[in-house]
Formats: structure tokens, sequence, C-alpha cells
């Protein structure tokens, strides 16, 4: 008893402590799709107190803006303001700054007339905020003409967010405090006032509402057409009533990675009817989904929070230490009393309820701290199981000193918790699997016919640096084939950034062997440097012990593993080091820069893959590569477009010092003769290995 209560006090404290505060955060994260799952979305996007204007890709697409630069639009978006101002809208918050203006002697004088005019009719009846944006000491803000037009300062506010230190938008700042100390209200609560809600006394959590379209989105094409057609009705019933937002919505700017982003997001115009232009999904819907949505729906979100009054409020330390704490002495009450694995099935079950109680107050308005409260219940089971070990399992400790010389770490503590992984069997998994070799190993070899203690020697030692770059980065080395390296991410041990730890062991590969190259097969033994292609995939495979059943291996096998195989072998098509799997490069989520280089049917299969070669890491990439790269995916496009002899001079420009460059200018000489079919697949089937 004493122990369980000692230790659920320590764990409470130290989940209720700030460093463990991410937990926090991370919870609302998870249980923004949880809730949606057994509640359902907060609201129908039609109940929104917020509707959206936004200028998307369609908006670029259409007349008059497709030929015009947006510096230009101000009549349209003039015509725009006055129409939902006349529509009845509460506000109308504008997240687009126009730094400049055509209004200008020597230039279009008199230009922005018409949106002087619609600011100043909004901004007198107090229905018009302009956004700003300060990065610095120094704000970016709207012209000066359109601010003294909306009626000064008191209606243009900030649009900044603050981002937690993962940079995910959690909470909506009050306000920003001003030179001489006043706290000036934020873009979003300023919006919200004026629609008829409280100020909140601090900076607020977002309370996501969770529908892939959450709240009522207009092009602002098409709104633009309604307004000159002179469609009041269609304004009357969609604005009347909304605070409504003007701004960006494109995939190129102003995004922002919010806490729903384990949700899906979709944020586009099709859901609402069309006042004029036609919509056309097949032509401008969305073709990737992103957890980053444009930062015109963050403010949306919070405006809504406040306005519909729906707060979120998380628990605070008293009571995430009280809960925490009695959480964890009743488990290890119970895991003392109980078996490893019937332990571990009473845990679960804990966690699980706790799971769906978090959710139900989610649904309430408390954000519990379910991450903290799962975390308090494995180290509870840790620490119980971990001392019963220490104190009543001997023989799992003879079984670890017998095989430990034998079996990697990882399987020798699964063999001492389950002597029954000696059987043969396996389950699948996602792992991700590495494949490396020795480029021109057969001539290396070859050349030392004469010589095949230093060829061993060499290997031994190549093995141990790509070993070594690999297990530091937690690969498991499954098999050395001839001269070939398989290791694996994601088994025994389950590795949630496998992808990533494969990617830094393959470049940690190329960095050890460089030197290893100029230290020991050059210096000492006085032989040109070796070289290395490695391929990595990622999928699911089967591992566990398979062989006879005198004699068993933990392995892997599956598709994947060919494919790993062939990426490794397709390098010497395009002249790269380290090829990569689609599968692969989703996972790494921006961690490394690529080079997207084909869409590939690689030799014995049939369905082709997108691959990638790794450049490096983000932020260690020189400039150079990332211009070449930059280039080679523009020069891609021309390709993919079938403008190829556009593309064949793009990539001839880069191919003196790229191979891959060079392939592609010569496939673009073959198809400038000899075009592919229409519709073209733009797959490429290997004819080797």
């Amino acid at each position: 008893m004493l122990i369980a209560l000692g230790f659920g006090v320590a764990l409470g404290s130290g989940v209720a402590a700030p460093p463990a505060d991410f937990l926090g955060r991370l919870s609302i994260d998870l249980l923004l799709p949880l809730r949606h799952y057994f509640y359902g979305p907060l609201f129908a996007p039609n109940e929104s107190a917020v509707a959206a204007i936004v200028i998307d890709e369609e908006t670029y697409k259409t007349p008059p803006f497709s030929d015009t630069p947006k510096v230009a639009w101000t009549p349209h978006l003039a015509e725009i303001i006055s129409a939902v101002t006349a529509a009845g809208a509460k506000v109308i918050g504008l997240d687009l700054v126009y730094p400049t203006s055509l209004d200008r002697k020597g230039l279009l004088s008199g230009y922005d007339t018409p949106l002087r005019r619609a600011l100043a009719n909004a901004g007198r009846q107090g229905k018009l905020v302009l956004g700003e944006v300060r990065l610095s000491q120094q704000s970016i803000s709207p012209y000066q003409g359109q601010i003294k037009a909306v009626g000064g300062r008191g209606n243009v506010r900030l649009l900044n967010f603050k981002l937690d230190v993962d940079e995910v938008i959690r909470r909506y700042p009050r306000g920003f405090v001003t030179e001489n100390g006043a706290i000036v209200p934020s873009f979003g609560v300023e919006l919200a006032q004026r629609a008829g809600a409280r100020p909140p006394a601090d900076d607020f959590v977002i309370n996501f509402n969770t529908e892939p379209n959450p709240i009522p989105i207009y092009s602002f094409a098409d709104i633009w057409a309604c307004a000159q057609a002179g469609h009041g009705d269609y304004f009357a019933e969609h604005f009347r009533g909304k605070v409504v937002l003007i701004g960006a919505s494109l995939d190129v700017e102003d995004r922002a990675v919010p806490a729903r982003r384990f949700v899906r997001n979709r944020f586009d115009s099709f859901d609402q009817p069309r006042c004029v232009i036609k919509a056309h999904k097949s032509r401008f819907g969305k073709i990737v989904e992103r957890r980053s949505i444009p930062g015109l729906f963050v403010h949306a979100a919070a405006i809504n929070t406040l306005v519909k009054d729906i707060p979120l409020v998380p628990l605070d330390r008293t009571g995430t230490f009280f809960l925490a704490g009695l959480s964890v002495a009743a488990m290890v009450l119970i895991f003392f009393v109980l078996p490893p694995v019937m332990g571990l099935l009473a845990g679960a079950g804990v966690t699980i309820g706790q799971g769906f109680l978090a959710v139900g107050a989610f649904a309430g308005g408390v954000v519990m701290p379910l991450l903290s409260l799962a975390l308090a219940a494995l180290a509870a089971y840790t620490f119980t199981y971990a001392y019963r070990f220490v104190v009543e399992d001997k023989a799992k400790r003879r079984i670890k000193h017998a095989f430990r010389h034998f079996l990697a770490p990882e399987l020798v503590e699964e063999l001492a918790e389950n002597p029954s992984a000696l059987a043969l069997g396996g389950e699948r998994k996602i792992v991700t699997v590495f494949f490396s070799d020795i480029a021109g190993f057969t001539t290396i070899s070859e050349a030392m016919n004469d010589s095949p203690e230093t060829l061993v020697d060499i290997l031994n030692q190549y093995f141990t640096v790509m070993t070594t770059a690999i297990e530091r980065n937690g690969g498991y080395v499954d098999k050395f084939i001839g001269d070939a390296v398989m290791a694996v991410w994601g088994a025994p041990l389950d590795d949630p950034e496998a992808e990533r730890h494969a990617v830094d062991a393959a470049l940690d590969c190329f960095a050890a062997l460089e030197r290893f190259n100029t230290d020991v097969v050059t210096a000492k033994y006085g032989l040109p440097a070796i070289g290395t292609r490695i391929g990595i995939n990622t999928g699911t495979a089967v591992v566990g012990n398979m062989g006879s059943q005198t004699r068993l291996n933990y392995t892997i096998t599956g598709d994947i593993v060919n494919l790993a195989a062939r990426l490794e072998g397709a390098n010497k098509v395009f002249g790269t080091s380290i090829m990569i799997g689609e599968t692969t490069a989703r996972g790494l989520r921006k961690s490394h820069v690529l080079r997207r280089l084909d869409r590939l049917i690689v030799k014995g299969k049939t369905m082709p893959v997108k691959v990638f070669e790794v450049i490096g890491r983000q932020g260690e990439a020189s400039e150079n590569d990332m211009a070449l790269a930059g280039d080679f995916h523009r020069a891609l496009g021309l390709y993919y477009r079938r403008r190829f002899t556009a593309a064949r001079d793009a990539f001839q420009a880069m191919a003196g010092d790229d191979p891959a460059a060079k392939m592609y200018m010569d496939r673009c000489e073959y198809y400038i003769s000899s075009p592919p079919p229409v519709p073209w697949d733009r797959i490429f089937a290997m004819s080797s290995k």
C-alpha cells in the first residue's frame, strides 16, 4: 500500500509539472478526433457563426482575376464588401493585407476610390476590421489610405497567432500588448466581440469543429460575379447575421498546423450553392490532404468558440495531480496480484475506461490529460513488474545470461518475458526496410582475386561501419547477403519514426563511408574508394522467427522487402545513391529534403511506385543542392505536362553534373520523336534489376 501511494504521489507530481505540459497539448489533438468519432461534429456548417469568402485556386484561374495582379483587385474587393455589408453581415474581417496601392501619383490615381468608399461605409457602422501582421517590432499594415478610410487604427487588428513549442496552434491570443502597455484585442477576438460575444479573460483553447468543411465557404470569384449580377437575395441568404471573413485559402501561403491536425481537412467552396459560376470540383478539387490549414480558418474556429460560447477548459495542475496519482496507486495494487499478461489487460482496460471518460468530459468542455493518464498507467505497469522482476523473477535473468552473447538485446528481453517466442511463427507489422549494396563489388572482388584475405578484411570493416550507423539510429541488422546489408526499423520493436531513422542511418552511412575510404581503403590498402547504393521502403511485412524446427532466424518477409532491394538497384538507372519509396517519403513529414525521381515499375513488379532521392536533412542541405532540386522539379513538371522540348532543355542545363537529369533529357528526346499515348500514365518500367 505504501509503495503504491508513494509511486502515485511521485508520478502524479511528475505529470502535473510544467515539463509534462506537452502531454496535455497532445491530449487536445487526440481528443478532437475521438470526440468526432463518438459524438460527431460540434455543429453543422450552416450553423456556424462565421462564413468565409476565400481567394482560392479557382479565383486565380477565373477572369478578371486570372490576368490581373492581386494589387489591382481592389475594385472587385470593394464590390464584395459593399454587397456583404448591405446584406446585413454582423461584421466583416479582412484577412488580407494590401500594404501597397496603385492609387498613387504617377500610377493610377483614384484607382482605389471604390475600395475606400466600401471601407468607409462599413467602418462607420463598426462592421469592418482590417488585419495587419507583425513579424518583428514593425508591422505589415494596410495602405494608409485604407486605414484612414475604415476609420483609423481602431478598426485594424493583428492577425498573428501564438504557436505552441511544437508549432501547433491550440490557443488563440486574447490580444497583444502595445508600446504603451495597453492590451489591444486580437483580430478574431475583436470580430467576436462585435458579433456579441463576451471578451475572454485570457488566451483561450480553440474548440475546433471537426467537420471536414467546418464553416460555409464561398469562392471569391463566384461572390464577385454574384455582386456584379446584383443578386442581393443570395447575399442576404448566406451572409446576414454572420461574421464574414475574407482571405486566402491556398496551398502555398499563410498556412498553420492546428490542433485538429488528425481530423480530415477539406476547406473548399464546393459544399455551398453557387451564385453565378458553376463549381468545377474535378478541376479545382484538392488532390492531397494536408494537416496544415489556411490561417483564415483558425480565426474562424476561434470566433465560433467565442460567439457560440463553446469553451474548452483544461484540467488544472491540482486536478491532474490527484487524478493521475489516485489512478496510479490503484493500478499498482492491481499489478502486484496479477501476472504480467493479466496485468497488462487490466491496465489496458483501466486506460480505455479513462479514455472514454476523457472523451465524454471533452464533449462537455473539460480537457482531461488523456496522455498523462496513459503514461501514468504505463509507468505503473513498468514499475510494478520491474520490481517483481528484481525480487521474484530470477529465472528470467538466467535466460538472459545464457543468450545475451547470441541474440540481439531486444530479442533477449523478449525471450526472457516469453520463452514460447522460440517457436515458429510471425505477425504482420508496418516496418521500414533498408538495403545497401557496394557499387561495383564484382569488379572489386575480381581485382583482388589473388588476395581474398584482404577482401574479407575490407568487407568486415565495411560492415562494421554500416552496422554502427544503422544501430546508432535504432535499426536492427537482419542479415548480410554477400556485400549487401539488410536492416529493419519497426521490428522487433515498434518505431513511430522508423522512416526518419532509416533515412538518417543512410545519410550517416555515407558520411562514415567517406571517412572509411579516406582512412582505410585508400590510405591503408591503396585501393580506390568504395561506393554504395541504398534503397529504403516502408510497408506491411510478416516478422518473426522463421526457419526449421532446429534452426530459427528472426527476420522479415514480404513484398516490401523485395521492393526495397529493387530500389537499391534502381539507383544505377538514375545515378543516385539513396532511393526511397512513396510510403517512406510520406513518413518523413518534411524532416528531409527529397527530390521526386519517377513513377516507377521495378523489375518483377506490375504496380508503379513513386520514388524519391534523399538530398539531405532539412536545414543541412546546401543552397546549391536545394536550387538543383527545385530546378529538377520544375523540369519534371514540364515533362509530366508533355512539354517535352521545354523539359529537355531544362534537363539539359543540369545534365552535366546530374545523371538523373541526363536520363530524363534522353527520355525527352525519345518522346519528342515518339510521343507517348493519350492518356499517358507517366510510368517508367524498368527492364533490369
